[in-house]
């Protein structure tokens, strides 16, 4: 028998298996990189949108803590220079030193951009599913 349906939701942690494993496999990625992106493949199976990623709540949360991440930055940063160093040691009551800032510095730059790609891509699916570009996988058994 030929039958054709949606994807439900009992279908999502197989799918997800599926697609993490073939695209780690097959694009030689890291299988938590393929997992995070098969993770934003979720509104394609019919789920709610403000569950996911592509929500504008989802977009305001990243939006602060990329603000926040990239004040903490700067001030590393000047923090990090040999000219300003010594105002940054003054306005933290001497908590950030030189050293310690450079090092916060390149600790930073990781969430950074990890955030800075989370925030583009729930940004880019926002703007997808409202002009309604959507896939909606379907299988035959």
């Amino acid at each position: 028998m030929i039958s054709t349906r949606r994807w439900l939701v009992s279908d999502f942690p197989v799918f997800i298996g599926a697609f993490a494993s073939s695209m780690s496999l097959y694009l030689k990625i890291p299988p938590l990189t393929a997992l995070g992106l098969a993770l934003m493949a979720y509104p394609v199976l019919g789920m709610s949108i403000d569950r996911t990623i592509y929500s504008p709540n989802f977009q305001r949360k990243t939006a602060w803590v990329l603000l926040s991440l990239s004040v903490l930055e700067a001030v590393t940063g000047f923090g990090a220079g040999p000219t300003t160093a010594s105002i940054i040691y003054y306005a933290t009551f001497g908590l950030l030193n030189r050293g310690l800032a450079l090092q916060l510095h390149i600790i930073l730059i990781a969430p950074l951009a990890f955030f800075f790609i989370l925030h583009i891509a729930s940004g880019i699916g926002m703007a997808l599913i409202r002009r309604r570009i959507m896939c909606h996988p379907s299988i035959t058994t």
